[in-house]
């Protein structure tokens, strides 16, 4: 039996049946829908939080505290105040360090601007030089601050003080321990791509606002950072730095590495490096998640193999009268397959446009750019294809074997 003629029976069959056929490709439809959703989903987040830093040529080496997340994927961030001032005298002694940028908060508890006031912010420190070299931000307005008596807002910040914030406007801050201070905005900053549940931000010189210190293991009290930005002289220098600022962390000459939890660990990273990781943790939840949604794509094969062991039951007699002219078991087989192939190219196309669909609503409602993850579309098809194919083998198989005499003597 020609390949046209198979096609041309098997598409018969199927409308014969609009209704059987078309609930019997549900399952493959939800299922690729809610693969190619969730990716769709899983790629914009991934986008949205990630896409804006652009790591080509970047200098930056990052020195922070991270340990595993239980029962999860990936890794937990920590802000334990342990790189003391004396680790970073001596990563700055490391040859082709340009400078050290330490980060660190400092505890505050009002923000006043005017007859607008928030508590949600967060006082940070930084060198004015870092903020020129930021991947994922541009000042909107102003510039970095020359020294004590001025700070930089960020956009959250401004916005949550009414949005009338200026450069040259006065903010007031209460720290936790009572003092206040009256800072100068130098200028506002948009730092993109901060990622969700970073708050509100502005940033003031380490001197003379930063007084954050640990007793270090020698018994003298230093200050202390959350962490450490390392700026690279060139792009050339960055391997040799990364190398030789992880040599000293885990040498045994740190504060840091005697003042580190037993549970936690200091990674030094390139920024290419940490959004690799980021990256790979994401790939991870989305990967997960479709998988509990691929789900329906086992049901959606056990409904086309049972429409199709149905079908063969309907049409013994159908299948005696082709064997009785000449068909052979090849034939059925075929002719079977192509059915339950043509079911399952139904439900991979109208999986895509469901999943699609369906993403780009999620994306919209949360504000993500839409992303096309052209590879699961791609794989989705395929397996979807391959469900169809799978599921047909044992009624092909079982339609092979029918009898042509007893199947002609069935009314």
């Amino acid at each position: 039996m020609k390949i046209g003629e198979s096609f041309r029976i098997s598409w018969r069959a199927i409308t014969g049946h609009k209704l059987r056929s078309t609930l019997t490709t549900i399952g493959i439809v939800i299922g690729i829908g809610s693969i190619i959703a969730f990716m769709v989903l899983g790629g914009a987040f991934e986008e949205d939080a990630l896409g804006g830093f652009d790591t080509e040529e970047q200098t930056l080496v990052l020195v922070q505290t991270q340990g595993n997340v239980e029962n999860g994927f990936g890794f937990q961030t920590f802000s334990d105040p342990i790189y003391t001032a004396s680790d970073v005298e001596r990563i700055e002694q490391i040859d082709g360090v340009e400078y050290v940028d330490p980060d660190g908060t400092i505890p505050a508890s009002q923000l006043r601007y005017g007859d607008e006031s928030t508590v949600s912010f967060t006082v940070r420190i930084a060198d004015p030089r870092s903020f020129s070299k930021n991947v994922s931000g541009s000042f909107v307005e102003g510039e970095a601050f020359a020294g004590p008596g001025e700070t930089v807002i960020d956009t959250r910040l401004a916005e949550s003080l009414g949005g009338n914030v200026s450069v040259g406007d006065e903010i007031q801050v209460t720290f936790s321990d009572g003092t206040r201070e009256r800072l100068t905005v130098s200028g506002i900053f948009n730092a993109e791509n901060q990622g969700p549940g970073v708050g509100a931000s502005l940033w003031v010189p380490e001197d003379p606002y930063y007084n954050v210190t640990v007793e270090t293991p020698s018994g003298e009290r230093e200050r202390a950072y959350t962490s450490i930005n390392v700026w690279v002289e060139s792009f050339e220098d960055l391997n040799h730095v990364t190398d030789q600022t992880d040599a000293y962390f885990q040498s045994g000459e740190s504060d840091a590495e005697r003042l580190v939890d037993d549970d936690k660990q200091i990674a030094v990273q390139t920024l290419d490096q940490l959004l690799g990781q980021v990256s790979e943790i994401f790939d991870q939840v989305t990967i997960f998640i479709a998988g509990i949604a691929g789900i329906a794509l086992i049901v959606g094969a056990i409904g086309i193999a049972n429409i199709m062991i149905v079908s063969v039951t309907e049409r013994t007699r159908e299948i005696g009268i082709m064997k009785a002219i000449g068909a052979n078991n090849r034939d059925i087989v075929q002719l079977f397959l192509i059915e339950s192939l043509i079911l399952g190219v139904i439900g991979s196309i109208g999986g895509v446009g469901l999943g699609l669909g369906g993403g780009y609503l999620l994306v919209s409602f949360a504000d993500f750019p839409m992303i096309y993850p052209t590879n699961w579309i791609v794989i989705a098809v395929v397996v979807g294809v391959g469900v169809g194919v799978v599921s047909g083998l044992y009624p092909a198989w079982r339609a092979a074997r029918v009898d042509p005499i007893e199947a002609l003597r069935r009314e």
